[in-house]
């Protein structure tokens, strides 16, 4: 295995001053996720953006679920790395938060999308610090593909000189913004069962809001109203758990 899935393998078991138990056979699995980084950046090569990340920015509103989610994950990732690397220095904290993001990105179906391209370019300059040989091959490979105009902040040389170091970069923004998510799953129980979920629902809606829509779900009739009179049940009490579960007794 070579130095860098070494030194990855290292610091996610165990923090850097601690002693370390080696382990012939987890190093694998590190291996394992820097090739599929690598087959990730291979595939998304084939399809570069159709623009800029800061462009794309502007018409957000009209962004689908899939990208309001990238967008969403990698200023996630991007935020426990920062605080990771530069606060607490849990290198295995930082570590997960870009397994996590590289996971989220090969799910990805639109990967002409630009948030899936500002993902991947962020992914590779958090993974850097700590792999500075697979950082600067795939940063090369992705300025060589056509990524290196879809991004504000890239220098790479002009004219066919040799592309910029990835170490030359500007480490990635978190925008607040992006973090709170739009839209969310609401699980509904009735009496303490799960009985239906009010998917795709706008976040931070007050209950009120939440049992009016729960009121007017399909599944509603069998388990909020009498069948036979079809009136609506009279609600005793109302537990919600804000932007997760409300759960309704009847």
């Amino acid at each position: 295995f070579g130095a860098d899935a070494t030194r990855l393998h290292m610091l996610y078991l165990a923090p850097p001053q601690d002693t370390l138990e080696w382990d012939t056979q987890s190093i694998v699995g590190m291996q394992r996720w820097i090739n599929r980084v690598g087959r990730l950046v291979d595939s998304a090569c084939d399809t570069p953006p159709t623009q800029s990340i800061e462009m794309a920015l502007d018409s957000r509103q009209q962004w689908g679920k899939e990208a309001r989610e990238t967008f969403r994950q990698t200023n996630i990732a991007i935020q426990r790395a920062t605080e990771a690397l530069t606060g607490t220095f849990a290198f295995n904290t930082a570590i997960a938060a870009l397994i996590e993001l590289s996971n989220c990105l090969g799910t990805v179906a639109d990967r002409k999308h630009p948030t899936f391209a500002h993902g991947l370019m962020c992914l590779i300059k958090m993974l850097s610090p700590m792999a500075p040989s697979v950082g600067e091959e795939l940063w090369e490979i992705v300025q060589k593909s056509g990524y290196p105009q879809m991004t504000a902040s890239h220098c790479a040389a002009e004219n066919g000189a040799e592309a910029a170091s990835v170490f030359a970069e500007r480490w990635p923004k978190v925008d607040e913004t992006a973090l709170k998510q739009q839209n969310v799953t609401i699980v509904v129980q009735v009496n303490g069962k799960v009985r239906f979920r009010l998917e795709d629902v706008e976040a931070d809606q007050s209950q009120e809001a939440l049992i009016q829509a729960a009121s007017e779900h399909a599944q509603a009739k069998k388990w909020l109203f009498d069948l036979g009179s079809g009136q609506q049940r009279a609600i005793r009490k109302v537990i919600h758990v804000p932007n997760k579960i409300i759960n309704i007794i009847i």
